[in-house]
């Protein structure tokens, strides 16, 4: 079992809470730790107290992450959403990165669910048209592909879901049938990039090209 603190309260120390987490750990009663809504120093801070003190380390970290990216100052308080650097972070360290509020809400597959706020950047568009052909080359849903982007994407994101009808636990588990090709995934990820030089564009159209 995983035991996920699931918001950084910073008036408690954290070595207060890592010694209690130890303790929970020490008497069996969880077998592992994570956290939620970390910034990214702090959640180093925490991973160094605990190897000076000899207790477990969080081996994972849940954050809000999508496929669309949010805009710069986006704020989802008391939410933390993922960022490059987390993720890139999550890799050098080996901690695991869980993704929750993937599909948005249902943003990405119903009329009546417009984007938050907070996702309706430049890129947007550029991302949802990706996502658009994606599914429709692999004949699937919009759902199924951030899923399956998010789970082959590197550094890999497992995705928290949570369902209130069956057909949309189905729809969620189809993801793991799908295998997005190489050329997909880059597709899918460099949609809305901006290209820092002329090479880096021309890079980018002759990899699109092949």
């Amino acid at each position: 079992m995983v035991f996920i603190t699931h918001q950084d309260d910073r008036e408690t120390p954290l070595e207060e809470s890592l010694e209690a987490f130890y303790r929970l750990v020490k008497a069996g009663k969880v077998r592992f730790i994570g956290v939620s809504n970390f910034l990214t120093w702090r959640l180093e801070e925490a991973r160094h107290i605990s190897r000076s003190n000899g207790w477990p380390q969080f081996c994972c970290i849940q954050q809000r992450f999508s496929y669309l990216r949010p805009v710069i100052g986006a704020n989802f308080d008391p939410q933390v959403a993922g960022t490059a650097e987390l993720l890139d972070f999550c890799q050098s360290r080996k901690v695991q990165f869980l993704a929750y509020s993937p599909l948005l809400g249902g943003a990405y597959s119903r009329s009546d669910r417009p984007l938050p706020p907070q996702y309706q950047g430049p890129d947007s568009k550029r991302r949802l048209d990706a996502l658009k052909a994606v599914a429709g080359e692999a004949c699937t849903t919009t759902n199924q592909i951030v899923l399956a982007w998010l789970m082959q994407s590197e550094p890999v994101a497992i995705p928290v879901l949570g369902v209130s009808r069956p057909e949309q636990l189905e729809e969620n588990l189809g993801a793991l049938d799908i295998t997005l090709s190489e050329d997909q995934i880059y597709r899918l990820s460099s949609a809305g990039n901006i290209p820092t030089s002329h090479f880096d564009a021309k890079r980018q159209e002759s990899r699109l090209a092949k």
